[in-house]
């Protein structure tokens, strides 16, 4: 990890009207550990039957819509006021859809964080319908911190999950660089003192079945137990390699230990039981599918999982990736 190289410089927080400001409590305190810009976006989301109710009320839409953006601007100013002291940032009010607006704004600034109040995940809606945390996973180009109400500002405990496993991965340099940001980007935001990123690959054993099934040896569970061994040192070199790779390239004595983990079961499970059974106040994740770079940029397995945790997420996009909103 070269020093700064990916140490935010421009942390976006999303300001919304909750009493506890999590994500905007969060991001100043990540802007202020590197010396970060922070910017303030309060987003403005048109009723979809506006004209109706326009109508209805005998009113003007466009008047109607300033009104609500005016109303929304004075009450979100009175949020951020109660939570950042004396320090004057301008908040920038936006009407739209609120994660195209979000994306907009990341593209137009140049902002390389963004930090945003987690919607709750209930009902079924959450099965049916794309909500705007989803979008952001999927669509948003820098590292989008999805916090929680009862979350710690400042995380001590980060659980960063990788994939080493780059067998099959059609792009296997894309996967290790996005594994490096992973760890990076959990140093980035993990507590400046007494914190620990552990690093959790969740590996299986998925020819084990075909050992037993065709294997000439008479001793068949002898050679099924070697078949996991060598899977396990495999993914064990794999991890060691990435953690030694990224303590190099650091001159930081005092960064963040990075302490490595691998569970055996698949990845849907093990993260989920993994941060609750280490009391993580963030898991750390990338992204992108293991088909590269092209297509759905969020796979079945991390939407899984980044709705069965209980504790905030922060999703890291691989390098090159680009937003499918990029006017590019």
């Amino acid at each position: 990890m070269t020093d700064g190289a990916v140490r935010p410089r421009r942390v976006l927080a999303v300001v919304d009207d909750s009493e506890a400001q999590v994500a905007l409590r969060s991001a100043a305190a990540l802007a202020d550990r590197h010396g970060a810009a922070l910017e303030l976006l309060a987003c403005v989301e048109p009723p979809h039957d506006l004209k109706a109710l326009a109508r209805l009320a005998g009113r003007d839409p466009a008047r109607l819509l300033d009104e609500l953006r005016d109303r929304t601007r004075d009450e979100m100013q009175k949020r951020i006021a109660a939570h950042l002291d004396d320090r004057r940032i301008e908040l920038q009010l936006a009407i739209g859809k609120t994660f195209v607006e979000i994306i907009r704004h990341v593209i137009a600034t140049g902002c390389d964080f963004v930090v945003k109040a987690a919607e709750p995940l209930s009902g079924l809606d959450r099965f049916l319908f794309a909500s705007t945390d989803q979008h952001l996973l999927r669509k948003c180009p820098c590292p989008v911190w999805l916090q929680r109400s009862n979350a710690s500002i400042v995380p001590r405990r980060v659980l960063a999950a990788v994939d080493v496993d780059d067998w099959d991965a059609a792009e296997p340099e894309t996967l290790f660089s996005l594994n490096r940001r992973v760890l990076e980007t959990a140093r980035n935001v993990a507590a400046s003192t007494d914190a620990q990123v552990v690093v959790l690959h969740a590996w299986e054993d998925l020819c084990e079945g075909l050992v037993w099934a065709f294997s000439s040896e008479s001793d068949v569970r002898s050679a099924a137990d070697r078949y996991v061994d060598q899977v396990l040192d495999a993914r064990q070199k794999a991890m060691n390699s990435l953690i030694g790779q990224c303590r190099a390239d650091t001159s930081d004595k005092h960064e963040t230990p990075l302490v490595s983990r691998l569970v055996r079961g698949a990845p849907e499970r093990v993260i989920e039981e993994q941060s609750r059974e280490l009391g993580a106040d963030l898991v750390v994740m990338g992204t992108v599918a293991r088909t590269g770079l092209s297509g759905v940029f969020i796979g079945n397995t991390a939407e899984n999982i980044i709705n069965s945790l209980e504790c905030p997420v922060l999703a890291v996009k691989p390098d090159g990736f680009i937003s499918p909103l990029d006017p590019r």
